[in-house]
């Protein structure tokens, strides 16, 4: 082929790619793989999806698929054959959706499209207030942390189509589903929550009106869809001069910016306010963290894939992290809780920051931080000082109070004389 046409070939069907690359399921980006030896890459109970099915470790689930097919197809009052054959007339689309080629290319339209069926029925069941008893032991009691890591790692989703397809069959399965992300949600919380409405941030009705790429599409969705966050937050150009700054939490306290917990719904919510009472001082003003095995896990994935506002949130703790007692200040104002020790705690926030891409609202934190720096240095000095040595000054206080008491005792006890 002539060299003008191969270019012009290459190009329409990289733009038409282009057009579907928020619909398309990806790999963990090569960026990100260095991390703690991909725990928060491959699934460690069930494989959803073709990425990782198969793999030796994980086919004890397979059986479990099949009772969930079995138990989903009964609930809803259809044969396995007529659901299997409504997945098997999405199958080609289905397949499209994984951006990996070659990871979709091995399987048979048949198996590609069992393996969707029972992965799919897997899933909705899991999500599912109400199972069978024989369901519950083996996807819940017997899995824990596991299988919630699993279900929202970015290798191991299933495309929304096929979950769409398979609700048609059980109304009840449509709701389900969407009440699991808010229940998950609630899992970055740091205070307890005794009922969806006490950490509902979004309604699931609004949840219902819009279509993700697949389920941790949804959840990030719902974490970040406060102020537009959802539709992303593209990277800007970076100023050298700010990548250089640093400003911990023990920094911050002592120039007279106050680190509060929001009281805003959005996971990924982070403001400045600079005339912030008591003036002159400032306040950095962030959303609260729970951080576990497995929210630390959906933090990774969800940033792993253009989640610029939660790498945005990931990279300014970052920042806020240099010692282990700038992790006991975040503790203290109950921004970060965890079961994570101290140590643990900064050395997550710091491997994971080194390999993401800083977005927008980090640099305007940023910035505004150093606007804060720059405009108010002598009051900054002053404040530095008595942060610094308040326990000096109020012991020479202390000190001094004791001589002015014993000094009026003296006088006044040679007044009594005279």
């Amino acid at each position: 082929m002539e060299i003008h046409k191969r270019v012009r070939m290459k190009n329409e069907i990289l733009e038409a790619e282009f057009k579907k690359l928020e619909t398309k399921i990806h790999r963990f980006p090569p960026g990100l793989r260095a991390i703690e030896n991909h725990r928060h890459i491959v699934p460690s109970f069930v494989a959803l999806g073709p990425y990782h099915h198969g793999l030796p470790h994980l086919r004890h689930a397979e059986d479990v698929k099949h009772a969930a097919a079995h138990y989903f197809c009964d609930q809803s009052g259809h044969t396995v054959q007529q659901v299997y054959d409504k997945i098997l007339s999405i199958a080609d689309e289905a397949r499209s959706c994984y951006d990996d080629k070659d990871a979709v290319a091995g399987f048979r339209d048949a198996e590609f499209a069992e393996m969707m069926f029972l992965d799919g029925c897997f899933l909705l069941c899991y999500a599912a207030y109400e199972k069978s008893d024989l369901l519950y032991n083996r996807m819940t009691l017997s899995t824990g942390p596991c299988m919630l890591r699993d279900v929202f790692l970015l290798e191991n989703q299933l495309p929304w189509l096929v979950l769409e397809a398979l609700m048609t069959f059980s109304t009840g399965t449509s709701y389900s589903i969407y009440w699991f992300v808010v229940l998950m949600a609630g899992s970055f919380d740091t205070t307890p929550h005794f009922s969806v409405s006490e950490f509902e941030r979004v309604s699931v009705d609004r949840l219902l009106s819009y279509r993700p790429a697949h389920l941790l599409g949804l959840l990030r969705y719902y974490l970040c869809s406060g102020r537009g966050m959802e539709h992303g937050d593209p990277e800007r150009d970076k100023n050298e001069s700010l990548l250089s700054i640093s400003s911990s939490a023990i920094e911050l306290a002592e120039i007279g910016i106050e680190l509060t917990a929001s009281d805003r719904p959005w996971l990924a919510d982070m403001s400045v306010q600079t005339d912030h009472w008591p003036f002159p001082f400032g306040q950095l003003s962030l959303t609260p963290l729970f951080l576990n095995d497995y929210t630390a896990c959906w933090l990774v994935n969800m940033a792993a894939r253009h989640g610029f506002f939660i790498s945005s949130y990931i990279s300014l703790l970052a920042m806020l992290i240099d010692k282990e007692e700038d992790v006991h200040e975040l503790r203290a104002k109950y921004i970060v809780q965890s079961f994570f020790s101290n140590q643990q705690v900064l050395a997550f926030f710091k491997d994971l920051s080194r390999h993401l891409r800083l977005g927008q609202r980090y640099f305007l934190i940023t910035e505004k931080i150093q606007q804060f720096k720059h405009q108010r240095r002598v009051r900054i000095a002053l404040h530095r000082f008595l942060y610094n040595n308040y326990k000096i000054i109020f012991t020479l206080l202390s000190i001094a109070s004791v001589l002015v008491g014993i000094f009026r005792s003296l006088m006044s006890l040679k007044q009594h004389q005279q």
